[in-house]
């Protein structure tokens, strides 16, 4: 029994006609050299190696254990078959047997497996791992993560330092169970907004907090907020995103938009969008660290109403991140509905009043500013 290849001795770049006699111990490969002689080589079965050559009608074989190498290449269809039933598993790669045989139909099937396992590390494996890292990531890393992408934000605000003085002392006159020192933040800027930095910093622009009418309000959003920094909320979308991300840019081959996405994604962080499952989770827990300091539960609804009123979007809710105000309104209320008795928190609502005064106090001198300047 003998088979026709191609014979690569490993010492030159010569290809000679040879035919393979294979038995059960070794393979003998007979040729005839450059020079006319008759040449003789022996294989031993366990040192030979199947190359991975997805190539219809193409099988391809090493030989030795360092290097050059010898290799044979045959398309002798009988070949082919005899190694497709051969009992050794270094001779018989299933896989590439069936390429052999199905050809393109089997090719497009490897494909589409290849594609399935990509979309699989992206959908599923890379951000489960990612989110992972984040859940399990030191305290001190969390910090030090989070002080990093508030010196990369902070340049572009301007600071409200005396209300964020004010608004830090109703934030510690909360009974709050956090692994991280909580830290709030006024911004002044326009837009209705407030948002949580990894490691414990709070940041609540100041025409959202002008909006809000009473302490169960305030503490309504500030325990959300919360609630994202002590799920790790922030840190796992972003390790989500980023390793997403640069998972795409290493498939690829772009090393530059890698360092691209670690240096422009701080700039995120005012606008991140979380899943609309752990913003419930932030509304589930924030309501109930309301109830711990003795807050009116609805309070969490009323702020939703109140953003509901000051805002006009209107997204079908399975096209946005976020549920919609109006879902948000119905189950905090929901629960907010089955708080049996709860005794005012004074203190907070101290706190809270000196807030709103201290706002109220900078609104009669900008307009008596503006009185001035219009008589001038």
């Amino acid at each position: 029994m003998s088979f026709k290849a191609n014979y690569f001795d490993g010492e030159s770049s010569k290809t000679y006609l040879a035919s393979v006699h294979p038995n059960t111990t070794d393979w003998r490969i007979l040729f005839t050299d450059e020079n006319g002689l008759h040449k003789e080589v022996h294989w031993k079965i366990e040192d030979i190696q199947k190359s991975e050559v997805f190539t219809k009608g193409l099988i391809a074989f090493t030989y030795g254990k360092t290097f050059p190498f010898q290799k044979i290449e045959s398309s002798d269809n009988t070949f082919i078959e005899y190694i497709s039933k051969s009992i050794h598993k270094n001779l018989n790669n299933k896989i590439d047997i069936l390429l052999h045989k199905s050809g393109n139909k089997s090719i497009t099937l490897l494909l589409l497996a290849i594609v399935g396992f990509a979309a699989g590390m992206y959908f599923y494996v890379i951000p489960t791992v990612a989110i992972n890292f984040a859940k399990n990531l030191p305290k001190e890393r969390v910090i030090t993560f989070g002080n990093y992408v508030y010196r990369a934000l902070s340049p572009d605000w301007e600071i409200d330092y005396q209300q964020s003085k004010k608004l830090q002392y109703f934030v510690d006159a909360m009974q709050i169970d956090s692994e991280f020192p909580i830290k709030a933040h006024v911004v002044k800027n326009d837009d209705l907004n407030a948002f949580a930095i990894s490691g414990g910093k709070v940041i609540i622009y100041s025409s959202l907090l002008k909006k809000i009418e009473n302490e169960n309000q305030l503490a309504a959003l500030i325990s959300h907020e919360i609630s994202h920094i002590n799920n790790r909320h922030v840190l796992k979308n972003v390790s989500r995103n980023l390793s997403s991300a640069i998972f795409v840019s290493v498939l690829f081959g772009d090393i530059n938009s890698i360092t691209a996405i670690i240096g422009e994604n701080a700039h995120l962080f005012s606008q991140l969008s979380f899943t609309r499952s752990l913003e419930k989770e932030a509304d589930i827990f924030g309501l109930e660290m309301m109830r711990k300091n003795n807050l009116d539960l609805h309070g969490m609804p009323e702020l939703f109403q109140l953003l509901k009123k000051e805002t006009s979007r209107d997204i079908p809710s399975f096209l946005d991140s976020h549920p919609m105000l109006k879902d948000r309104i119905e189950y905090t209320k929901k629960i907010a509905d089955k708080q049996e008795s709860f005794e005012q928190n004074e203190i907070l609502k101290e706190k809270w009043l000196d807030l709103k005064n201290s706002f109220s106090s900078e609104e009669k001198t900008k307009s008596y500013d503006d009185l001035l300047n219009e008589n001038y």
